[in-house]
């Protein structure tokens, strides 16, 4: 009987040894050899730009609904109404420089003429934007550059939403983002080469091709796959509706849409799930939009 107390003795001291010996091992392992599903979680969160809740507007342009598309005053009504996100057009002079404007050419929404691309950063900023929302009442109206926008973006915190137009140095062009500490709030749109580009250099930046009506939402989706991780698509709203958003978030691809400027319209696509809405205008909303990261 005795011999049998001294074993269970001896057996009830070794466990109570293991007990805190065996965790440390465990917990040694697990630092020095991350698991597979780790090394996921980890890569999926390396982007701040859908961190928190509700429900995220878009300024298409700028607030394009108030004042010129793509001016100083349009971004920064944006920033000051409280939208979650700040859409501009990209393109680039030809010394290099980038600047905010929908279009290749100039007519359409400045006084001046020809390419973009034709002129450099300072003959474009001669320029004066003449058309839009509210034109007579707005000063600032120089074509903005690439810095300019963001620079509003951040102090406002808003996530800049930047579509690529006419562009060739996607070095500098991320290092522009990556200078204004918006590589982390910051989505990239356009075609699928100009995607390619920046994935090539980048896998933080959410990166997203563009549907257009009346084209099936399906057309984008083999073009999107080529791509492996944060990317999605940005629908003209028609096409989509909750099971087609349903089934692009089952492939792990997001979906924005565009343009909504009606306000019961736009509570239906954030029901289907839509993970953000480009508007022009939404005045119903305007009477609770303050932002206050002036």
């Amino acid at each position: 009987m005795n011999n049998i107390r001294k074993k269970l003795c001896v057996l009830t001291a070794l466990l109570f040894v293991l007990s805190f010996i065996l965790p440390k091992i465990f917990l040694s392992e697990q630092n020095e050899a991350p698991s597979d599903s780790d090394a996921f979680i980890d890569e999926q969160n390396v982007t701040q730009v859908f961190d928190g809740d509700g429900e995220r507007f878009v300024a298409h342009r700028g607030y394009s609904g108030y004042a010129p598309e793509n001016s100083v005053p349009a971004f920064e009504f944006a920033g000051k109404l409280g939208f979650w996100g700040i859409e501009t057009d990209i393109s680039q002079t030809n010394d290099g420089q980038f600047v905010c404007i929908h279009d290749e050419e100039l007519d359409r929404t400045t006084d001046g003429t020809g390419n973009v691309s034709d002129y450099s950063f300072e003959e474009i900023s001669n320029f004066k934007i003449d058309t839009g929302k509210n034109v007579n009442t707005n000063s600032q109206l120089h074509i903005p550059s690439f810095r300019e926008y963001l620079d509003i973006c951040r102090k406002y915190d808003c996530v800049a939403v930047a579509e690529i137009k006419h562009i060739s140095d996607y070095d500098s062009f991320l290092q522009e983002i990556k200078d204004s500490g918006l590589e982390k709030k910051c989505i990239v749109t356009g075609e699928l080469d100009a995607l390619e580009e920046i994935r090539a250099r980048n896998t933080i930046i959410p990166v997203m091709t563009i549907g257009y009506t009346p084209a099936p939402y399906t057309d984008n989706l083999e073009h999107i796959s080529v791509i492996p991780e944060n990317r999605g698509i940005l629908y003209n709203y028609p096409q989509v509706d909750g099971a087609a958003i349903e089934e692009l978030h089952r492939q792990g691809i997001l979906c924005g849409v565009w343009s909504i400027d009606n306000w019961d319209i736009a509570q239906v696509y954030f029901d289907y799930g839509a993970d953000f809405i480009v508007t022009n205008e939404i005045p119903a909303r305007l009477n609770h939009m303050v932002n206050k990261n002036e």
